[in-house]
């Protein structure tokens, strides 16, 4: 049986509630962007999300579950039951949870994770593609479910229930629940990428989110056990490929030798360089990590290598104070939501402005979030391909602005993950482009402005991001049927 006091504050562990709190409170401030032709296309299509491609199942109706049937008196009078219960703290939990797309607060209590966890870039970018394809999948899979058995919503079918939170009529079924759905596969996907974390705590927030819309008369106690069981299947065959994606392999090999190889940089000389493995592991769309390697940068020494050692010297001398301040902006280091998390932000402002539904934002965090991943396995496979030095190696006395990375300098990872994101977020929202182009450069030529990259670091790293960014947009067209 649902609780029947408040359900909201039942979370004791480390994680951070303030995003839960200020969504009941307030609307996420938006970024000033354009509209989108997403709910627009989403409209066109009979089926909706039942026609996408999943990511992490084989097809849609792999998790289907049997005909409900009809609710029973039991469950009719439950939720009358709690409607007489109800209080201030049900009120924010249904807001917390419904007000916006299901899959937004689990997107931002990732980022809040990666924050107090501190993955590297390549984690956190790999641990939000997971969380995000998860949620995406979980909600193919309940509205292939809501095609094959249509179910009136519980307060519209029975006057004497008053909704509770923002609830619209719609055709669209309540079984299953696509927020027990998103819930329950999000909570264990993140439990499982952040062990220390834990995961009663995670656990208990999934059985908010889903007894939510108990409270608010959205669904019946059978939607919301459908989806949690959808929500658990999604979420094995996501910490299936986690454990298969080849993340946990130990690097055994030794750092190469020569002028111009990365040697470790101040001022932690971090020994150990970060995730050689990196290009190797499983990708999302690419055929594998190298298959967008691009050329050798010049051969240390060489007039080419001594034009672009000039290029960040001079990039650094005149560096103004915007350049500073959009430096510290963009460097994504520790106890932050790391780069791939920046775009994220982005996105999720994008997806309230637009006020994209439950499915649609499942979709553009699963693209975006993919693409960033896939980037950053591209991009770590171009460094230790090549085992580039970095410019402070070159020039002991340049003014670096934040510390250098403790991995090799071609090509960067802002660059090549901010142009990703950027290209499939211009598909997405078109009329957004002059504002989305704008942060990608800005994040690219920040990691010169720091004096962390060469320029052609940058301008590698953009390329590659971008002919992976068009690889999801070509999946993206596949969804839509283009």
């Amino acid at each position: 049986m649902c609780a029947a006091g408040p359900i909201f504050p039942l979370y004791q562990g480390r994680l951070t509630r303030r995003l839960l709190l200020s969504a009941a409170a307030a609307s996420v401030a938006a970024c000033r962007f354009g509209g989108s032709h997403i709910q627009e296309a989403s409209a066109a299509s009979p089926t909706g999300p039942a026609i996408w491609r999943p990511w992490l199942l084989d097809t849609a109706d792999e998790l289907r579950p049997t005909d409900p049937g009809v609710p029973s008196s039991e469950e009719r009078l439950e939720l009358l039951d709690l409607q007489s219960k109800r209080t201030a703290s049900t009120a924010i939990a249904v807001s917390a949870w419904g007000d916006r797309a299901a899959g937004l607060p689990w997107s931002e209590l990732a980022l809040d994770l990666i924050r107090l966890h501190r993955p590297d870039p390549v984690r956190a970018a790999r641990a939000l593609a997971l969380v995000h394809a998860a949620s995406h999948d979980a909600v193919i899979a309940t509205w292939d479910a809501k095609l094959a058995y249509p179910r009136t919503a519980p307060w519209v079918d029975d006057p004497q229930l008053v909704p509770l939170g923002r609830l619209s009529p719609s055709a669209e079924s309540s079984f299953p629940s696509e927020h027990a759905a998103i819930a329950t596969a999000a909570s264990q996907v993140l439990a499982v990428l952040f062990p220390d974390e834990p995961s009663d705590g995670l656990a208990k927030l999934a059985e908010e989110a889903a007894e939510s819309r108990m409270w608010a008369g959205a669904c019946y106690r059978s939607d919301m056990e459908a989806g949690q069981t959808i929500g658990r299947n999604v979420a094995k065959r996501a910490i299936a490929r986690a454990a298969a994606d080849g993340a946990d392999t130990a690097w055994e090999g030794e750092r190469p030798d020569g002028d111009g190889i990365w040697q470790p940089t101040p001022p932690g000389f971090v020994q150990q360089p970060l995730n050689p493995l990196a290009g190797t592991w499983l990708p999302w769309v690419l055929p594998s990590g190298d298959t967008y390697r691009p050329l050798a940068p010049p051969t240390w020494g060489s007039p080419g290598w001594q034009a672009e050692l000039a290029g960040v010297q001079e990039a650094v001398a005149r560096r103004s104070p915007e350049q500073e301040a959009l430096v510290r902006r963009w460097a994504g280091g520790g106890g932050t939501s790391t780069p791939a998390g920046l775009w994220i932000e982005i996105t999720r402002d994008l997806i309230v402005q637009q006020g994209l539904d439950t499915a649609d934002a499942a979709r553009v965090l699963a693209l975006t979030s993919v693409a960033m991943a896939d980037a950053m396995i591209c991009c770590w496979d171009a460094k230790y391909a090549y085992w580039t030095s970095r410019p402070i190696t070159a020039d002991p006395n340049l003014k670096v602005l934040i510390p250098t990375p403790p991995f090799p300098s071609y090509t960067s990872g802002h660059a090549t993950v901010s142009n990703a994101a950027a290209t499939i977020l211009d598909y997405l929202f078109p009329t957004a482009n002059v504002e989305i182009d704008d942060l990608a450069r800005e994040a690219t030529a920040s990691r010169l402005w720091a004096g962390i990259h060469f320029p052609i670091d940058c301008e590698m790293g953009a390329l590659g991001g971008a002919m992976v960014g068009r690889l999801v947009v070509l999946r993206a067209q596949l969804d839509e049927g283009n």
